[in-house]
């Protein structure tokens, strides 16, 4: 059977207590996870601060190659959606929190942040 991997949202509050939104996919969640807090921390912008960690808000088990399709579509439905601004590796930088998002896999899941 072929390996799973995940889909995810996940979020910070950074130093300046923006809420930074941010997709992607992995193979293993908490590692990936150990690797966005000690990553983000480093961060020339919007830094992670010392005492926070990245967080999951939702994923979900699909193909390797399901996973990188539903990361490009949701990383361009974000961006016309102005879900926050742009910034680099997949992370939305909002201002205000948003209530929710949609992610579309077949059907579609709001989920809340």
């Amino acid at each position: 059977m072929p390996e799973k991997e995940y889909f995810y949202v996940g979020y910070y509050i950074d130093i300046n207590g923006n809420y930074v939104l941010k997709i992607g996919t992995t193979n293993d969640l908490e590692r990936r996870r150990k690797e966005h807090t000690r990553n983000y921390r480093k961060a020339k912008t919007n830094t992670l601060p010392p005492n926070a960690e990245f967080q999951y808000v939702w994923y979900k088990a699909l193909s390797k190659y399901n996973t990188l399709r539903v990361e490009d579509r949701t990383r361009q439905q974000f961006i016309a959606e102005q879900i926050g601004k742009f910034v680099r590796n997949d992370r939305f930088l909002c201002e205000t929190k948003p209530n929710f998002v949609n992610v579309t896999i077949r059907k579609t899941y709001q989920i809340a942040l």
